[in-house]
């Protein structure tokens, strides 16, 4: 048998615990399985990557009224509302490929306490296992309903196709199953969800943006403007690091824009003193308007933007170090247009 290359072997994820994407057919289900997740764990840039959850269904009464949901957290720098395919083939229609679709914005399960789908699933797994919080959960259903009996147990694979964004990245994605009648209640027996190991966007542009494991440096939203705000962070409990025990810490950082002038704001001054998030925590947060805070003419735009974190007087510092020990600044995740 041939030997399957193992960076782009196809992976199976096993199903403990609570995943994440929502999809739709017609039944009343007592139970609801999540087996596994198969996908490539290595995509190009800009290329469909194909995830297809394998799903099992147990009715448990006889009912034509209820729709089987799926959902999926992604990036949102995807944009993937506009850019994925979702279809399911059940063993009750074997061979036939059905269309499914994002439910209705404003759509409300009956158990949610006034939410949106969207909402609910945000507020209950936020953003999963990454450590950046740039991630949207996209919810499906099926376009037809099916009718069912009970002990009528069937299989559905739902498949989901959707394209990568243009930019490197290593990322843990959602996959989430329930079904309408129960709509997002508390009883784990109506739903599972569950993530991939570090999904990775190869051959793209810049730097690689990393929602798998925590850095000294997040910058939030990584797909802004000059005239949007921003928010950088010092994650000083990552790791022993050179300014573990100061109280006061500064951002020190350089815009550059399209026409190659480089903007610097490096005075340690109470404008470029980070706020820190909690009494005895050690991280610290500046939020700023870019064009504002560097001082942007008109007609310029930010192209990148490069830091690092220092103390007052500038005798210790934070930077970017290397597998190697080397030191660099730190650089936006993204390009900011």
């Amino acid at each position: 048998m041939h030997q399957m290359n193992p960076k782009f072997k196809k992976i199976r994820i096993r199903i403990f615990a609570i995943p994440i994407t929502l999809v739709s057919l017609v039944i009343f289900f007592s139970c609801v399985y999540l087996d596994s997740v198969e996908y490539e764990p290595t995509v190009k840039a800009g290329e469909k990557a194909v995830f297809t959850m394998k799903v099992r269904l147990e009715p448990a009464v006889n009912v034509n009224d209820d729709r089987l949901v799926v959902a999926f957290l992604v990036p949102k720098i995807w944009n993937a509302a506009a850019n994925t395919k979702v279809t399911v083939v059940t063993s009750l229609y074997p061979g036939s490929v059905r269309k499914m679709s994002l439910i209705p914005s404003g759509t409300l399960p009956k158990n949610a306490g006034g939410l949106t789908w969207e909402a609910a699933l945000r507020e209950r797994y936020g953003y999963g296992p990454n450590v950046l919080d740039d991630m949207e959960w996209l919810v499906y259903w099926s376009d037809d309903m099916e009718s069912v009996t009970v002990r009528e147990n069937f299989t559905a694979d739902v498949k989901i196709e959707t394209r990568t964004g243009p930019e490197n990245m290593k990322v843990k994605l959602g996959f989430f199953v329930n079904h309408t009648d129960d709509g997002f209640s508390t009883d784990s027996k109506h739903y599972k969800v569950s993530y991939t190991d570090c999904f990775q966007v190869v051959d793209g542009e810049g730097i690689i943006i990393d929602f798998c494991e925590a850095h000294f440096n997040m910058f939030q939203p990584s797909n802004v403007t000059k005239d949007d705000i921003a928010t950088i962070k010092f994650q000083g409990g990552v790791a022993s690091n050179a300014l573990d025990g100061e109280e006061d810490v500064y951002l020190c950082a350089t815009a550059y824009t399209n026409t190659g002038k480089a903007y610097e704001v490096a005075d340690r001054s109470e404008n470029s003193k980070m706020r820190k998030d909690s009494h005895n925590g050690k991280t610290f947060s500046l939020t700023l308007w870019l064009g504002d805070y560097f001082k942007i003419p008109a007609g310029e735009s930010i192209t990148e933007l490069k830091y690092f974190f220092s103390n007052k007087d500038g005798s210790k510092l934070v930077k970017e170090i290397a597998i190697d020990g080397s030191e660099s600044l730190f650089i936006t995740p993204c390009i900011c247009k």
